[in-house]
Formats: structure tokens, C-alpha cells, sequence
């Protein structure tokens, strides 16, 4: 059985516990194990923390999709920010990010560590779109 849920947010990090709160509820309502949803929610949680402070995105909108089955669930996220692919951006060396005294810079980091499977399309006009899949 698949479930799914559409959430559309404002560029605000004061949206993130929200979006947090809505997606948990989906994740488990789809049957999701219980056990990996707050990963998948660090990962979101990255993902849109990124979008809204280093996106530019401040106008307009972001859509997320959550369509979630008992083996997997895929995370669609869409903005008119700045593009950047995350796809591109260089592997971080923990130890050496941490001996730098770097106390963030892990978003992109914690998403791939986390997530099966992350995509990104850009088209201009119609801004980002940001596809995780997690399999159970």
C-alpha cells in the first residue's frame, strides 16, 4: 500500500518543525519502519536547511511530496532558490573538517550517509528539484 503527502512550506526555518512533525506522521502512517524514520527526517531536515539559508530561496515557495511504502520512500523537494547540485559538491573528510574546528557544513554530508539515493534537476523557470529515496 502506498501513501503519500504534499506539503508546501515558506522559506522560513521556523517552518522546519512543522514540516518535521507532518512528514513523520506520513513516513509511519505509509509503513514506514519506525526505526529509520528519524534518519530520513535528518536527512529532510538537511536538505531543506540548506534550500532556505544557502538557496536564496526567499521567495515564493517549497513543495515537498512524501510517498512512502513499507520497503522504501522517496522525499521530492522543489524550490525556485539558486541552483546548486548537491551531486557535484566534494565528499567531506570528517576528520579533517573536525581538526579544522568546522562546527557545521555536514548537511550534505549527513544526507548522503543517510539516504539511498539522492537526485537533482534544475530547469530554468521552473527552479529545483531535490529527489531522496530511502529503501527500507
Amino acid at each position: 500500500m502506498t501513501h503519500s503527502c504534499q506539503l508546501r512550506i515558506p522559506p522560513d526555518t521556523a517552518e522546519l518543525a512543522r514540516a518535521r512533525a507532518e512528514l513523520a506522521e506520513a513516513l509511519l502512517a505509509g509503513g514506514f519502519p519506525a526505526d529509520l524514520v528519524p534518519r530520513v527526517l535528518i536527512a529532510i531536515d538537511e536538505a531543506l536547511t540548506n534550500i532556505i539559508e544557502h538557496g536564496q530561496c526567499t521567495a515564493g515557495t517549497i513543495d515537498i511530496v512524501c510517498v512512502v511504502e513499507p520497503a522504501q520512500c522517496t522525499i521530492t523537494i522543489q524550490d525556485q532558490g539558486r541552483a546548486f547540485d548537491p551531486r557535484q559538491a566534494p565528499a567531506v573528510d570528517i576528520q579533517e573538517h573536525v581538526a579544522a574546528g568546522r562546527s557545521g557544513g555536514l548537511g550534505l554530508h549527513l544526507m548522503r550517509r543517510i539516504m539511498d539515493v539522492i537526485d537533482y534537476h534544475h530547469e530554468a523557470g521552473k527552479g529545483n528539484r531535490l529527489t531522496m529515496i530511502k529503501h527500507a
